[in-house]
């Protein structure tokens, strides 16, 4: 039997769910009164060959040495206005949108997310499902009695990426699969233009977003297969608040990520607050390796004692997957027990990327 659910979800910090375009500071945009504000290509290059051919010819130079050199002085503002190819910048652009940043005048490119072709943020079902779909295999991992030889099999075989990927094909309980459980999650409600912004992130070097903005809400509905949405409420918070106790043990220590912890220590309050309608998940680019995989159930069971061999097994898997080479070339070796030690945040609050809190409709 199948449970339709309306469900809203509301964005707790700033989410991208990213449409590979990528925005150039030479030319897609400029930043003004501390926003970001999109180029209206068609009306500027109207104006620019209003003013002449070597006005053009300037521009496209310009957008191309900032294209092509990160420390061009190519200013696309300063180049409308100072060439008076526009009196005011809002004869040039097409919206305008908040700025998050403690560094407005570096000129980084911005990675877009998915949008309508009315430039209306909205959530993808697809997005949705891929984490949902994640907790339900998490759940099967933890409880299955069989989930400890599936767990052993893939590690000894060396081939994660069977559990990673397609795991959930394969026949679980009662020979059902994990996709027939979800059946269908459709893309929320357009938002508003006014609900984007752009934020400066950092993850071992500046990655400037667009992103929906906190505390913007909208609507989606779920359909599952013998299963309610009130039991996989329950399992969504059961594994973030298994991957944040995971988090800390990361970064209890480390002082220059107190903002970071605070803001994860405050998601994990929520979660214990929260009634059985309630989801708190992570969607969207920045999850991190342990809310973007089953890498916490497999880690969770290679620790046990009496399980040496296979933790090895997994510490050379991440090494062979994520270990960085220095500027030598050399692979920089992982201790798993530290693993992951990169975070992505925003870099003027520390706040991370992605949390959105689903609940059930009031009928």
């Amino acid at each position: 039997m199948n449970e339709k659910t309306k469900l809203k979800i509301t964005t707790i910090t700033p989410v991208t769910i990213g449409s590979g375009v990528e925005l150039s500071p030479y030319a897609d945009y400029i930043v003004d009164d501390n926003q970001i504000c999109f180029i209206d290509k068609k009306r500027m290059q109207d104006k620019i060959l209003a003013k002449g051919d070597q006005y053009l010819d300037n521009y496209i130079y310009g957008v191309a040495n900032g294209i092509d050199n990160n420390r061009s002085e190519f200013d696309l503002k300063g180049f409308l206005l100072n060439n008076k190819i526009v009196e005011d910048i809002n004869e040039a652009i097409s919206s305008r949108c908040p700025f998050t940043t403690s560094t407005p005048d570096s000129k980084l490119p911005i990675k877009g997310m998915i949008k309508s072709p009315l430039s209306e943020p909205y959530f993808p079902g697809s997005s949705i499902k891929g984490a949902l779909k994640t907790v339900l295999m998490y759940n099967w991992l933890k409880t299955n009695r069989k989930a400890n030889e599936t767990i052993e099999k893939v590690i000894n075989g060396g081939n994660f990426n069977w559990l990673e990927k397609e795991f959930e094909y394969r026949e679980l309980q009662e020979g059902k699969t994990i996709p027939n459980t979800i059946r269908q999650v459709t893309d929320s409600k357009l938002l508003p233009k006014e609900a984007n912004v752009v934020v400066d992130c950092y993850r071992k070097m500046p990655i400037r977003f667009e992103c929906i903005a906190k505390n913007n809400t909208s609507e989606f509905e779920l359909t599952l297969e013998d299963y309610k949405w009130t039991d996989l409420a329950k399992q969504a918070n059961k594994y973030v608040t298994d991957v944040l106790e995971r988090k800390f043990e990361l970064i209890e220590k480390d002082e220059n990520l107190t903002r970071y912890y605070n803001h994860l220590a405050d998601f994990e309050e929520k979660i214990i607050e929260t009634n059985d309608d309630t989801a708190y998940i992570r969607i969207g680019f920045g999850k991190g390796y342990y809310l973007n995989s089953l890498g916490i159930a497999i880690y969770d069971y290679v620790s046990q004692k009496g399980k040496e061999d296979l933790f090895d097994k997994f510490e050379k898997f991440v090494n062979d997957n994520f270990a960085r080479k220095d500027k030598y070339g050399n692979k920089q070796q992982i201790d798993l027990e530290k693993f992951p030690m990169t975070r992505l945040f925003v870099s003027k609050t520390q706040e991370p990327l992605g949390w959105v809190k689903i609940e059930k409709q009031d009928c």
